[in-house]
């Protein structure tokens, strides 16, 4: 397979490797990935995960189908052919025929049109949806938050490997759990001047909490077997959840990021006073009524 899709630990080869083995009747280890070569194979633009998936998954898909379809053309093998059969008719074809292979671009979907000198149209032909709920703990005292659960339904149009699409997830929120209680950038003359792993915090294993990862299927039409994009949701999603956890639990309004223990104090501290009744007055109250 030649594809200018760079892998970087987002999953590509992994991903563009069963799309092609799934198209062509083939098992995982048959697909072999060259190297990335843009004098081979030509530009894939950037290469970031929810679009590698989406698009050039979908591209792969119908190359492995053009493929397969010159082997059933030739009556080398029908519909429903066997792995064993899918290889004996490609030795066949080499044999008779020469080279086999199969290209393919990408289409956009219909109504889909982008103008890259006005700026304008449709950017995305499709969109991914989710629900984050976070369970939080606020301490009074210290003013730090804890989260003790987090949910994340996500909907993916239809998902391709479910370990690697959980990881995503799992890893989108730990970074938007960073977003929501730690990593403050602190600039100062035009430069960021924590920028260290002493001075930039982020959380760490014993920082997050349970994830819990669930998935919806809405098969979109025009991605490989119905995918959409996934990577970026889980990074957006977290912080106005965890946020609106911190409201729940004080009362308070906060609508900023990172919110630091001195932020909820802050908070805290500017609100009227209200003292409490002694609990047993507030008992004895109770009762007489």
């Amino acid at each position: 397979m030649l594809v200018s899709s760079t892998e970087f630990g987002q999953g590509t080869n992994t991903i563009l490797s069963q799309i092609a083995a799934e198209a062509l009747g083939l098992e995982y280890d048959d697909v072999c990935v060259a190297p990335v070569d843009t004098s081979i194979s030509p530009n894939s633009g950037p290469t970031v995960a929810s679009r590698t998936a989406m698009i050039i998954g979908r591209i792969v898909q119908n190359a492995a189908l053009k493929l397969k379809q010159k082997l059933m053309e030739k009556g080398l093998i029908e519909e429903a052919a066997t792995r064993e059969q899918v290889l004996t008719a490609c030795q066949m074809y080499r044999e008779q025929f020469g080279a086999l292979d199969a290209y393919s671009r990408y289409e956009a979907a219909p109504n889909i049109f982008w103008n890259d000198q006005l700026y304008r149209g449709e950017a995305y032909p499709a969109y991914g949806w989710a629900v984050y709920a976070a369970e939080v703990t606020v301490d009074t005292l210290t003013y730090s938050v804890a989260i003790d659960d987090f949910v994340a339904l996500q909907e993916v149009g239809k998902v391709l490997h479910p370990i690697l699409a959980a990881g995503q997830i799992e890893g989108g929120v730990a970074q938007g759990i960073g977003y929501a209680l730690y990593e403050k950038v602190i600039w100062k003359d035009g430069r960021m001047i924590n920028n260290q792993m002493t001075n930039y915090i982020m959380p760490t294993a014993e920082d997050l909490p349970p994830i819990r990862v669930f998935f919806e299927e809405v098969p979109y039409q025009y991605g490989p077997y119905g995918a959409k994009g996934i990577g970026e949701l889980p990074m957006d999603g977290p912080a106005p959840a965890i946020l609106n956890a911190i409201v729940n639990a004080t009362g308070i309004s906060f609508n900023s990021i990172p919110l630091l223990p001195e932020d909820i104090f802050r908070g805290l501290a500017a609100q009227p006073e209200h003292p409490e009744e002694p609990l047993a007055e507030a008992l004895a109250a109770k009762g007489s009524q």
